[in-house]
């Protein structure tokens, strides 16, 4: 039976022009990937990076999710910290560095389900050149050196995104659509915002199975999503509320994100909000940029709290950034509106160090600008790919804008913009060569959107 599955291979990914090509990539993917594993940066104490590191040696040393002399251990996202205990638990110690190359080839894996993602959005082309624009795209490098959760994102997505069209196929057994919403647990781990976004999932998927199989199957898709999501999160759920005392689905942070996202004196931006909390404090002109990224968040957010001490630090922030809402929607609405896309723009003004450069600038721009190019292409011609994708690009886009705006937000949905960006890239070259991409063929190869799979299921 493997023997069969690994022959028919190549042949089934496109050729073994195309299988060789994505070979090819991979084993870029996975050196870069190991490469930046072993050659860690540098990152400041007090960090996310920093806390997930401590936060997974207490893990395996103790059993404990905390930090020896932190109030607030559950305002950090615990994916990438049990994930790391777990890779600790099993090479016997503790290990940064170990951990770190554990994410490359998870990682090196997010590069293959870019390849299937576009494959299924062009052919097996599109998906090979979006799998290579994957395995070099450099703020997935960059964060493969720190102890960070956004290259295991990256695959979680992806993998949610692709398990999301893979269940909407026809002659699916209903049971596939738990397979998202699995998925999408997994992501929550890491990245929490995505309570929000599987809900819109999984009322796309009640649409989508609703107007394909009837009503019963799209209610029943739906729940599936949500049912799987709730079965991964539970435990989690049941342990950190037992421990405080109050329900916390997966982090307590999102009392911190509210009050910063909506601060309009810092523009809902990181750093100027710590800025304005620090001139508030002492006077004086604004630190410079190094000096003030090494000035801690927590004892300024925590004398913002102190406004109402009788409740936990996160729910005290978490009223304050509501009545800011409130407020500066109600009484400077333009400034406010101005403040959110300035904070979605920022959003997606790459992530990381390669980002702070202009080459590494240009590079992300330039990759988003092929991705929502070959996004708009596939709209124009009606294929319904588009909506699950279109959907947690601009719900990511919203929570950013009126949340925390930090650049790596951005990393988890790139796979799909990469993946659309090889779209694109194919159809150009298609076009430089003379071929007809409308549908057909030409030389015995299969074109971008064949008229045999102009959409991947029946309507």
């Amino acid at each position: 039976m493997f023997r069969v599955w690994a022959r028919t291979l190549p042949e089934r990914l496109g050729g073994r022009y195309v299988f060789a090509a994505l070979v090819a990539v991979l084993v870029v993917a996975l050196v870069l990937r190991v490469w930046a594993a072993t050659h860690g940066y540098e990152f400041r104490h007090g960090s996310d990076a920093d806390q997930y590191e401590r936060l997974a040696a207490r893990l395996y040393e103790d059993g404990e999710f905390g930090i020896p002399g932190s109030e607030n251990p559950y305002d950090f996202a615990p994916g990438m910290p049990l994930f790391a205990a777990a890779v600790y638990w099993l090479t016997g110690g503790v290990s940064p560095e170990t951990a770190r190359i554990a994410v490359a080839i998870v990682g090196t894996v997010g590069v293959i389900l870019v390849f299937l993602i576009g494959r299924r959005l062009g052919g097996p082309w599109a998906g090979v050149a979006g799998a290579a624009l994957a395995a070099v795209y450099p703020p997935t490098l960059f964060y493969t050196s720190l102890f960070s959760s956004e290259p295991l994102a990256m695959v979680t997505v992806a993998g949610a995104v692709l398990a999301f069209l893979w269940a909407a196929d026809a002659g699916r057994s209903p049971w596939a659509w738990a397979v998202p919403g699995l998925l999408f647990g997994l992501t929550a781990y890491l990245r929490p915002e995505y309570l929000l976004l599987t809900g819109l999932m999984a009322l796309l998927a009640l649409a989508v199975a609703w107007r394909r199989r009837g009503l019963l199957s799209g209610v029943l898709a739906g729940v599936l999503i949500v049912a799987a999501f709730a079965v991964v999160i539970a435990p989690w759920t049941i342990s950190t509320s037992n421990k405080l005392g109050r329900f916390v689905p997966v982090s307590t942070g999102g009392g911190k994100a509210l009050y910063i996202g909506t601060f309009l004196p810092g523009d809902g931006i990181h750093e100027r909000v710590k800025q304005h909390l620090i001139h508030e404090t002492r006077g004086g002109p604004p630190l410079p940029e190094e000096r003030l990224r090494r000035i801690p968040m927590q004892p300024l957010l925590d004398r913002v709290a102190r406004r109402y001490p009788d409740m936990p630090r996160d729910s005290a922030l978490g009223r304050i950034g509501k009545q800011n809402l409130q407020h500066y929607a109600t009484h400077q609405p333009v400034a406010f509106a101005r403040m959110v896309a300035g904070k979605i723009a920022h959003m997606w003004h790459g992530a990381g160090d390669p980002s702070s450069s202009v080459a590494g600038s240009a590079l992300h721009y330039l990759v988003l600008a092929l991705g929502l190019l070959g996004l708009a292409l596939l709209a124009l011609r009606r294929r319904w790919e588009v909506l699950p994708i279109a959907l947690l690009l601009v719900g990511i886009s919203a929570i950013g804008g009126l949340l925390l705006a930090g650049n790596r937000r951005n990393l988890p949905v790139m796979p799909l913009v990469l993946a659309a960006a090889g779209v694109t890239l194919v159809l150009v070259l298609a076009r430089v060569r003379g071929e007809d991409v409308s549908g057909g063929r030409a030389s015995g190869r299969r074109l971008l959107w064949p008229k045999n799979s102009q959409r991947a299921t029946p309507s």
